[in-house]
């Protein structure tokens, strides 16, 4: 490649090679993994887990858990696969559990706080563990009543080489305890010195275990010594601190003795905690001096403390139905109530929620292992007794505490799992041995590895990062291997442990708790819809009351027939209540005086007409009379659109015929038997959707409604963004990697969860006979807590199925529309949707009336919506639409895929024949179809095989021939991929005439409406000075489009956007005005008839917000402007807006000053 100097091959042809054989597992007894991360483990699961299945199946795995990182968002899809391939499946998660009942102090006795005699003591030790870990050094400090009265500080011999980390931190070494006494000579020394005191210790656990495992070493009692833990103290005191070490903790207390250069040596971290203590004492007493230890030991934390507990990992796996319900009820806590910088749960919950639940001991993040690396065997049984069964895992899973220098080697983890084992085995608690996979494959490791060196969401690094500051000279290690291991693989991993033992945990106790899960199914297979009374009758009530109102008393015999068969089928599956909500939700908007637009296939169902639920009628093309309530319906082909008949009056009473109908079948929408979940979308004005949106939790109850929720996830530019980032943290030059290498990576990368989010108008309906918790989690979207709203924690797709959904957007174009309307005072309904003005600038723009015609635009459908991008309007320059129904045609082909190019373009270029004959909307092969005489089952089965990029089955082609369905038609449904619904482009249609008339009848309403609510970005200086300037600056910005080496920034490219519309006002003969202080809206243009201008409002100028545009105009109800100063002085306008006002001479009839100069008169 000449351009980037890279290798590449081209390919002629292409041989597509079989996939590489999965693995296989030989071991005849097969294990069960218990412990598996998917992609919705957020940046750090890279397992798909359709591939997990697949592989499981291939090494006959009949059981496979997915225990994500706090999330139950992988459950969908793993029920979806694993029902495919008849593998059951354990749904769980690895929750982050917390301890909120901290211990302030242990032994508590009623001493006064301020009267009693302590000893701040502090340890140095070889390592962690009580248990084989020593003591190198001593140091104490006792004090009585306030003053300190002795002091105590002594190395000890711990038998044993001090590990290099821990001179590193104490600078402790071997030479200085060598000739020190050992532990046994010293421990008569230390109860000696400490007596009867009050013990404080900053990590009293830790201190206390190490002396107490010393002291049972060597026969003595243990110590019965009231403590107090200044740590768990901090924590109290200080909840929102991130860190509560010693040093933070003498920051936040403002002791300015503390230093790191003497840190970490055990007589100075003990005088540094005498005066912790100290002034922790202060507080603790200040109101109240009667405060005793009893009473330190009885103090309740506030939630607030939650946020920087150190979580412990639990996998939770649910048994039963009650579990899965439970389980989610815990995911939701976690995200809402106790939601932190990950999702914590604290251990009163998860007791509170344990039935059908079954609590497992997760990785070295879990309390169990790390209780088996720093105590003994006692208080490891009591950590153990929490758990339903316990997890070890394979060595190098546990590698990165070795690499940090936590643990000093594999023997010790080694030591440490078969301690874990013997304790479980001590106390009848079943031992597993789990994988913790994040990856399927061996190879696929350098995809989490990706990962590991990436930063998180809010810049965090990979808890697994060994160089998270990427602090040079810092060593990266190799991360651990956890791919999804065979039953072989596993046995090997705890070979050590002897075959019988290694079996044991690896084959037999995981099948054993497979066992007792039941099979679920956490997606629901049918729709639950939420029951109220009396929507069935109030349905067919209000169907039957408004058709009788437009077509008479007795109906119709064939308008009867169709409400009445949608309404069974409606009534029949359940649906009644999607109707009633979706009126009541438009009722309420229309009362409220805001305009509803429907979208989809809704316009398909004549009950939604009727129900005032869509504007669309479905009927074919016929004549209603609103006096006398006449109809005529017309059989002439050439009308596909009511609106396009021409004007009639009615024979029977002489008043003019309202003109409608526009030929859709009721199938389309909810199947030849009403069993499709019906799907209403509703467009609301932007400013109103949230009032709808609330509105549903008043019409529905609060605990009934959630927004939908989305899962963002990693997208190809960031994964290639992580690739660089990888190579670049390796020292390897990013650029000297092959472009094809990195991209080949990145696309492993993509689709690993990185947030949540909310659809932008989805909403979703618990029935009131369900709990959410009985179909999804719920949290906040983005993890949001300011957010009013919670969503589904499940993907809305995931569960779109079992629940009701409501769309309800927001919109510009009603937004648009009413504030047309409110300016011209037309009511919407009167405007008619075949008037020949407006039906003709979408086939030319001589009704604009223009002067010039700069852009050499052909049509004048700039500005409507959905018809004025170039693409719509390069479709309109072929096609010279002329009526309404053609130009629904039109909205169809732009909307679907492969419907106009290489389809109905070709057949239009080539005159094969004409826009009228292409198939534009999908609901229009079923008409046509049924129309040739082909049975409406099978010309519904072809529509619904062509909308969905199926083709047309052959023997179904061969039907259509049989009944002279041209070739080139048959051939056009092939090309297909996506259709568009009929009804979808009869709303778009209506609404764009709707614009369409205030664009050629009322012109400065329009344009000020389109500046108002469409334009992002204004340069007013140009737009000010007229049409040169205008022309001039396109012109420039329309060069740069074309230069490849330069292109526009998106700020340039909304000024291009809206320029283009401020050119086409201009040649009609408008002008813009100038800004002015006392007729300029805060947000919104506006017109001034006297001088037929439109008037600016304050925001069109760069760096002049919402806030200081709406103070200049509270600021004039108080009188005009006595000058600059007063101006400034009493708005929120600063310095830069009040240059830029005066450089458009907006102030020059302001003075500088309020006081008057004699060159002023």
């Amino acid at each position: 490649d000449k351009y980037n100097g890279e290798l590449y091959v081209m390919g002629h042809t292409i041989d597509i090679l079989p996939m590489h054989p999965l693995r296989k597992d030989s071991e005849e007894e097969k294990r069960v993994e218990l412990h598996l991360h998917t992609k919705m483990s957020a940046m750090d699961g890279v397992g798909e887990i359709e591939n997990y299945i697949k592989v499981a199946k291939s090494m006959g795995h009949k059981v496979i858990a997915i225990t994500d990182h706090g999330v139950v968002q992988g459950f969908p899809e793993a029920q979806k696969h694993a029902t495919e391939l008849g593998i059951k499946v354990l749904y769980g998660a690895e929750l982050y559990m917390v301890d909120d009942n901290l211990h302030y102090a242990f032994n508590p006795q009623d001493i006064l706080l301020h009267d009693a005699t302590y000893v701040c003591f502090d340890f140095e030790t070889t390592g962690l563990s009580s248990k084989y870990d020593r003591i190198i050094e001593f140091g104490a400090t006792r004090f009585e009543k306030g003053v300190v009265v002795d002091t105590i500080d002594f190395f000890i011999n711990p038998g044993r080489p001090i590990p290099k980390k821990i001179t590193d931190i104490t600078r402790i070494t071997d030479e200085m305890v060598k000739n020190a006494p050992g532990e046994k000579d010293v421990l008569t020394k230390i109860k000696s010195f400490i007596k009867d005191a009050v013990l404080v210790s900053h990590n009293a656990e830790f201190d206390i275990g190490f002396l107490n495992e010393a002291l049972d070493r060597n026969g003595q009692e243990k110590i019965t010594n009231p403590i107090i833990d200044t740590l768990a103290l901090s924590r109290y005191l200080f909840p929102e601190a991130r860190y509560h070490n010693l040093g933070a903790l003498c920051r936040n207390l403002e002791i300015t003795s503390y230093n790191d250069d003497e840190a970490h040596r055990a007589d100075f971290d003990a005088r540094i905690l005498n005066e912790v203590w100290l002034a922790i004492l202060n507080i603790l007493v200040r109101d109240n001096m009667m405060m005793t230890h009893a009473d330190l030991a009885k103090l309740k934390a506030n939630d607030a403390i939650l946020k920087h507990l150190k979580p412990r990992h639990v996998v939770v796996l649910a048994k039963n139905e009650l579990g899965l319900k439970n389980l989610y009820k815990l995911i939701s806590l976690s995200h809402i109530n106790y939601l932190a910088e990950i999702p914590k749960i604290p251990r009163r919950e998860m007791i509170k929620h344990h039935e059908g639940l079954l609590f497992g001991s997760a990785c070295f993040n879990g309390e169990v292992f790390d209780t088996a690396r720093t105590r003994n065997k006692e208080d490891l049984k009591k950590v153990l007794a929490f758990y339903d069964y316990i997890e070890v895992q394979p060595i190098p899973n546990y590698c990165y505490l070795v690499n940090v220098g936590s643990i000093e080697n594999n023997k010790q983890v080694q030591r440490f799992i078969e301690d874990i084992i013997e304790a479980a085995d001590e106390i009848g608690k079943p031992v597993v041995a789990t994988g913790d996979a994040h990856y399927v494959n061996p190879e696929e490791k350098i995809h989490r590895d990706v990962y590991i060196m990436a930063k998180a969401v809010g810049g965090k690094p990979h808890p697994l990062n060994t160089n998270p500051y990427e602090r040079a000279g810092e060593v990266y290690y190799e991360n651990p291997d956890q791919h999804y291991r065979s039953t072989k693989e596993m046995l090997k991993e705890f070979c050590f442990l002897g075959e019988e033992k290694a079996r044991e945990i690896v084959v037999t106790n995981t099948n054993k708790i497979a066992q007792t899960v039941q099979e679920l199914f956490p997606v629901k297979s049918k729709l639950f819809a939420p029951k109220i009374p009396g929507t069935e009758e109030f349905l067919r009530s209000l169907c039957f009351k408004t058709a009788r109102e437009w077509y008479g008393n007795p109906l119709p015999q064939h308008i009867e027939d169709r409400l009445s068969r949608e309404l069974n089928g409606i009534i029949n599956n359940g649906y009644s209540v999607n109707y009633y909500i979706a009126h009541k939700i438009i009722a309420k908007a229309k009362e409220d005086g805001y305009l509803v637009g429907s979208r989809g296939s809704v316009g398909s169902s004549f009950a939604a007409t009727m129900a005032y639920i869509t504007e669309v009628n479905p009927l074919k093309p016929h004549y209603r009379c609103p006096n006398c309530k006449n109809s005529e319906f017309v059989s002439d082909s050439k009308y596909s659109s009511g609106y396009d008949l021409p004007d009639k009056l009615c024979p029977v009473c002489g008043t003019k015929y309202i003109k409608d109908g526009q030929n859709i079948p009721f199938e389309t929408f909810l199947g030849f038997n009403a069993e499709k979940i019906p799907d209403i979308d509703l467009n609301f004005p932007s400013d109103y959707q949230a009032r709808a949106h609330d509105y549903t939790k008043e019409l529905l109850g609060e605990d009934s409604v959630f927004r939908a929720g989305t899962i963002g996830t990693t997208a190809d530019k960031t994964a290639f963004g992580y690739v660089r980032g990888y190579f670049e943290r390796l020292g390897q030059d990013p650029n000297t990697v092959p472009r094809a290498e990195t991209a080949y990576l990145a696309s492993h990368l993509t689709g690993v969860k990185k947030t949540t989010g909310q659809h932008p108008g989805g909403i979703m309906v618990i029935p009131n006979d369900k709990e959410v918790y009985d179909f999804t989690p719920v949290q906040y979207p983005a993890d949001d807590k300011e957010s009013t709203w919670k969503t589904t924690h499940f993907d809305y797709r995931a569960i779109h199925d079992s629940l009701l959904k409501l769309d309800l957007l927001g919109h510009v174009d009603p937004l648009a529309l009413k504030m047309m309307c409110e300016i011209t005072n037309i009511n919407v309904e009167d405007i008619p949707m075949n008037d020949p003005k407006v039906i003709s600038i979408f086939s030319s723009d001589q009704s604009l009336g223009r002067k010039n015609n700069f852009l050499k635009v052909e049509t004048g459908a700039l500005a409507i919506p959905e018809f004025g991008t170039d693409f719509v309007r390069g479709v309109l320059r072929k096609t010279r639409p002329n009526t309404f129904a053609e130009l629904v045609i039109i909205s169809a082909l732009t909307h679907g895929e492969n419907v106009w190019a290489n389809n109905a373009e070709d057949l239009i270029d080539q005159k094969i024949c004409g826009l009228r004959d292409v198939i534009g909307c999908r609901d229009d092969i079923m008409t046509y179809l049924t129309d040739k005489g082909l049975e409406p089952k099978i010309a519904f089965a072809i529509m619904e095989s062509v909308r969905k990029g199926k083709k047309v089955a052959p023997q179904l082609a061969d039907i259509m021939r049989a009944h002279n369905v041209p070739e080139y038609y048959i051939s056009s449904c092939n090309k297909i991929k996506y259709m568009f619904p009929k009804a979808h482009a009869v709303a778009y249609v209506m609404m764009a005439v709707r614009v369409g008339y205030f664009k050629v009848y009322y012109p400065l309403e329009f344009y000020a409406t389109f500046f108002s609510v469409r334009s992002k970005q204004y340069e007013f200086n140009t737009m000010l000075k007229g049409e040169d300037a205008i022309t001039t600056r396109i012109e420039e910005l329309r060069r740069k489009t074309l230069n490849r080496s330069e292109r526009l920034q998106p700020k340039e490219v909304g000024i291009y956007d809206t320029l283009k519309i401020a050119i086409e006002m201009v040649e009609r003969g408008y002008k813009f005005g100038n800004i002015d202080l006392y007729k300029s809206d805060a947000v919104n243009f506006t017109v001034d008839y006297d001088r037929g201008v439109l008037i600016p409002p304050f925001t069109v100028l760069d760096g002049l917000g919402e806030s200081a545009a709406y103070s200049v105009i509270e600021a004039r109800k108080d009188g005009k402007f006595l000058s600059k100063e007063d101006l400034l002085s009493r708005t929120k306008l600063n310095n830069t807006n009040m240059e830029e006002l005066e450089s458009l001479g907006v102030l020059n009839d302001l003075g500088d000053t309020n006081q008057i100069s004699i060159f002023e008169f």
